[in-house]
């Protein structure tokens, strides 16, 4: 018998897990049997699919419409999660945006911060984890918006000053930093997933361009045992591009 990844009895909080990576995520942590609540700023009605296919293979997810830009919001989003279930176990901190300068600070940045300091009496409680989603351009400079890499960079400061603090109350804290990943924006762009992923081949060693799925098996190995002795670490997710690419 396979080694079985059994996270039934847990919660978790993935942020801005409308679409792609974050859903691939909700959708990773519910076939381990966690409780997941999903958090975006789009209507419901928008996640419902993402909400009836987890339902197939594992619990429902809750969902709840809140800013992680907006201290308040998120303050109260923590509140009902624990007032629903009277646990949290694990916060993935996927929300991230392409904006302005400030709007992505907030977000990107402030907003995670936010999102950690609300959950971290919960997850005192239950010795829970976080990962935090950053980005491989961290390291290579890359994508054509300076504001994104910056901030993306305070993200990836904030996981090691987390790590260092939070440590003590038994927190894990992770991150992940993906490269280029199969999105709705990159189709848009190439006109098709076989375009994108033509263009991708000679580019990645690996021969083949990241999916959504890909970061949320490893989201699902930092939420999970198998990780219990890492704490400040980011694996950069790349298809091995960066180091021998």
């Amino acid at each position: 018998m396979g080694y079985l990844v059994d996270l039934d009895g847990q919660v978790a909080l993935v942020t801005g897990s409308g679409q792609g990576i974050g859903a691939a995520i909700v959708q990773k942590l519910s076939e381990a049997g966690c409780q997941v609540i999903m958090n975006d700023v789009c209507e419901e009605s928008l996640v419902e699919h993402t909400l009836q296919e987890c339902e197939q293979v594992g619990k429902r997810p809750f969902y709840i419409r809140c800013d992680i830009s907006d201290e308040q919001q998120v303050q109260k989003m923590i509140q009902k999660i624990v007032d629903k279930y009277g646990r949290l176990d694990i916060l993935v901190n996927n929300a991230g945006i392409v904006a302005d300068w400030d709007k992505s600070y907030a977000v990107n940045t402030k907003g995670m911060y936010y999102c950690c300091e609300a959950a971290r009496p919960y997850l005192q409680q239950t010795k829970g984890r976080i990962v935090i989603l950053t980005s491989a351009s961290v390291f290579s400079g890359g994508t054509g918006f300076p504001q994104y890499n910056v901030t993306k960079a305070g993200c990836y400061a904030l996981t090691l000053f987390l790590a260092r603090n939070y440590a003590k109350l038994g927190i894990r804290v992770n991150g992940v930093a993906p490269a280029v990943i199969m999105s709705k924006m990159l189709v848009t762009r190439f006109g098709s997933e076989e375009a994108v992923r033509e263009h991708y081949r000679d580019i990645m060693p690996l021969g083949k361009i990241g999916m959504p799925e890909d970061i949320a098996n490893i989201v699902l190995f930092l939420s999970c045992e198998l990780s219990d002795y890492m704490t400040g670490e980011v694996l950069i997710a790349d298809g091995g591009r960066m180091h021998i690419g």
